[in-house]
């Protein structure tokens, strides 16, 4: 399988990291699956499989709800074929509690041409759902 080529999605990643979520629907395939299953309630605002542009703004719509992504950098991008390895940092603050959260994440997206058409999301949920909640006095 040819690799492909994935100048452009370091280029969306880039944007993303400095804010710029719009630049993501300019790649998604008609048919995109977007998967961020969480188990934590905590979560739930941006957790579920999302299909369709429309869809997935509904995901970013939930995150940016509960969330402000701090720094988002990616760390690595390895490709094989079609599919893509993204290792990235995130920090960022929980909007209800005030707390910050650092945590590796990792993406495992499926292309097709410039359009994303598989996105999985993974990092630790613990570390993250911990920041949802208040301290106790």
């Amino acid at each position: 399988m040819p690799q492909a080529d994935i100048d452009w999605l370091r280029d969306l990643y880039d944007r993303y990291g400095a804010g710029d979520v719009a630049a993501i629907f300019n790649h998604l395939a008609p048919d995109v699956e977007w998967v961020s299953d969480r188990r934590s309630p905590a979560l739930s605002s941006f957790s579920g499989t999302f299909r369709g542009p429309a869809e997935v703004r509904r995901y970013f719509e939930g995150l940016g709800r509960d969330w402000r992504i701090d720094r988002h950098e990616t760390t690595a991008m390895i490709a094989d074929g079609d599919e893509v390895v993204v290792r990235n940092l995130v920090q960022a603050t929980n909007l209800a509690t005030g707390k910050q959260v650092e945590v590796p994440t990792q993406h495992r997206l499926r292309l097709r041409g410039d359009k994303i058409t598989r996105f999985e999301e993974h990092f630790d949920e613990a570390t993250v759902e911990a920041a949802c909640h208040a301290e106790c006095r």
